[in-house]
């Protein structure tokens, strides 16, 4: 199966559980919601006990102003404000995994049977049965992809370094190493940032898909995009479209925003819009992976008649034959 075929049926299958895009819509309300509960409260407190100028215009400044508010002897109000913004990320962290976990669950089933119909029950079974593995699963792979990314810094620092040094003897040469330089970062880091995101989500279908654990499911994905290079090349494109699609959405609600009045009332809807679409765009580009993945690696044979077996290597059976009596002679005449 190609990848296009795969594309064409992540996008149905989404089309035909789009019952997911309105839960990430409703989980990020959840999450908007729980962000002025739990780190808005304390931070009007701290406004109101300290006098903090908590509402700077970006996050330098907040952190300088929590800052002075320890160095001024409000070491509560500083460790008050820290701790709701750590407890709401892990929160937030923990909503977003429960909701993918049950995504991904609902993908799968939808691929091996897409005559079930959707129950809210089975999607919670699904997040609770995919929950551990697949943060798990993340988890190994944010190390793996941290670990690259620290040495593609070490790489670099080291040519940039080599870089000077060859411009002091030979300006040519120097310029040269520069532009290799350039490159060799602009595509290192492409193939990091598109090989982590590739990795991730054909490993996820194997945890989802074969039970696997997080470390056998990075080996087997590896493995796997190793035999079939036009699964990555193709996931690879549709993020490209995705990204691309993305940017376009923003530019063309970013001039609402420069309206006084009616800019406001317009861009409220279009941004819920966007991110429905957003959503919808994202959960088709993982089923396109899962279904790569899944039409890939399993073997549909179809049902035969069942038939008599016979000995292996034996002739095929005949019928019985009829026991033969003695010869039969004509009757004689008699005179």
């Amino acid at each position: 199966m190609t990848f296009s075929d795969s594309a064409k049926e992540g996008f149905s299958v989404i089309n035909h559980r789009w019952h997911l895009v309105l839960l990430r819509v409703a989980a990020s309300i959840l999450n908007l919601a729980a962000f002025f509960i739990i780190v808005g409260i304390p931070l009007f407190i701290a406004i109101m006990v300290a006098g903090i100028e908590l509402a700077a215009a970006n996050a330098g400044q907040f952190l300088e102003s929590l800052k002075e508010a320890f160095m001024s002897g409000y070491v509560w109000v500083a460790a008050l404000v820290l701790a709701s913004i750590f407890i709401y990320a892990i929160f937030a962290a923990f909503i977003w995994m429960y909701v993918v976990a049950g995504s991904m669950g609902i993908i799968a089933r939808t691929l091996e049977n897409r005559k079930e119909t959707f129950r809210l029950k089975l999607f919670f079974l699904e997040a609770k049965k995919h929950f551990t593995p697949l943060a798990n699963f993340y988890m190994l792979l944010g190390v793996f992809t941290l670990a690259a990314f620290i040495v593609l810094g070490v790489a670099v620092g080291g040519a940039v370094y080599l870089s000077d040094a060859l411009k002091q003897a030979s300006s040519f040469l120097g310029l040269m190493l520069e532009v290799l330089l350039n490159m060799f970062i602009l595509l290192a880091g492409l193939l990091a940032v598109y090989g982590s995101l590739t990795l991730g989500a054909y490993g996820a279908s194997i945890v989802v898909m074969d039970g696997e654990r997080a470390w056998p499911s990075i080996r087997k994905a590896a493995r796997f995009l190793s035999d079939h290079p036009k699964g990555f090349w193709g996931y690879s494109a549709l993020l490209t479209a995705y990204g691309m699609a993305m940017f376009l959405l923003f530019v063309i609600g970013y001039p609402f925003k420069l309206i006084p009045i009616i800019g406001i009332v317009i861009i409220l809807p279009y941004q819920i819009a966007s991110y429905a679409l957003g959503r919808y765009m994202g959960l088709s580009l993982l089923g396109s992976a899962f279904s790569y993945y899944f039409r890939n690696t399993r073997t549909h044979i179809p049902a035969e008649a069942p038939r008599q077996e016979q000995a292996p290597g034996g002739p095929a059976p005949t019928a019985p034959e009829e026991p033969q009596g003695p010869p039969q002679t004509p009757p004689q005449e008699t005179a």
